[in-house]
C-alpha cells in the first residue's frame, strides 16, 4: 500500500512514494512589513511568502526489502543536493516548483529496519519573478525622495578640500597650543 502523499521529480520523470506519511504541515504565509513598497504582487507592505509543505515520514525495509529505506533516503538526499524541482502530491492540495529543503532522519528502536524524519519542501520563486501565486518577487522597490534640504557631498573634490581644511584647522590648533607651551615648530 502507498502512501497518500508523495514527491514528483520533475527533472527525472520519477515518483517516491512512500512507506507511510504520519502528518503534512502546509505553511501558507504573508509577510506584512512596515514600509510601503510598490510591486504587482505586494500591498500596503504585505506580500507573499513561498508556499512550504513538511512531510513526516515512515521508511522501513519491511515493504521495500533490504536497503529500500537507506536507498530512499539517498535519493531524498540526492534531490536536495541537486536542487531538483519537485511536485509535492498530498490531499489537501499539489504543490509545483518545490525545493526539498531540509531532511530529518532517525533510526530508533520503533523501527530498526528503517527511518522516520521529515522533508520540507518550499516554493522556488525565481528572483525575477513577479508571479503573486505561492510566493512572488522579493526585491522590493521603494521611491526615494531626490528633494532633500540636506547638503551632500558627491565628489571627490570637494571631498578633499574638507579633508585638507581639517587638516588645516587642526594644524593651526596644534601650532597655536605649541606656541603657549613655548614650543617652536
Amino acid at each position: 500500500m502507498e502512501s497518500t502523499a508523495y514527491v514528483v521529480c520533475q527533472k527525472l520523470k520519477y515518483t517516491y512514494h512512500f512507506t507511510g506519511v504520519t502528518a503534512i504541515e502546509h505553511n501558507l504565509a504573508l509577510n506584512i512589513g512596515n514600509d510601503a513598497s510598490q510591486g504587482g504582487d505586494i500591498i500596503n507592505g504585505a506580500r507573499n511568502l513561498p508556499d512550504q509543505v513538511t512531510l513526516s515520514v515512515i521508511e522501513t525495509d519491511a515493504v521495500r526489502g533490504a536497503g529500500g529505506s537507506a536507498r530512499m533516503l539517498e535519493a531524498m538526499a540526492s534531490l536536495k543536493k541537486n536542487r531538483y524541482l519537485c511536485k509535492v502530491v498530498t490531499s489537501m492540495g499539489t504543490y509545483k516548483d518545490m525545493l526539498l529543503t531540509e531532511i530529518t532522519a532517525a533510526e530508533d528502536e520503533e523501527n530498526p529496519c528503517g527511518w522516520t524524519g521529515s522533508l520540507a519542501f518550499m516554493k522556488y520563486v525565481p528572483a525575477s519573478s513577479s508571479s503573486s501565486s505561492g510566493g512572488g518577487s522579493y526585491s522590493s522597490v521603494r521611491k526615494t525622495s531626490n528633494n532633500s534640504s540636506t547638503k551632500k557631498n558627491t565628489g571627490t573634490k570637494a571631498a578633499a578640500a574638507v579633508v585638507a581644511g581639517a587638516a588645516s584647522a587642526v594644524g593651526s590648533a596644534l601650532q597655536a597650543l605649541l606656541q603657549r607651551a613655548g614650543i617652536k615648530s
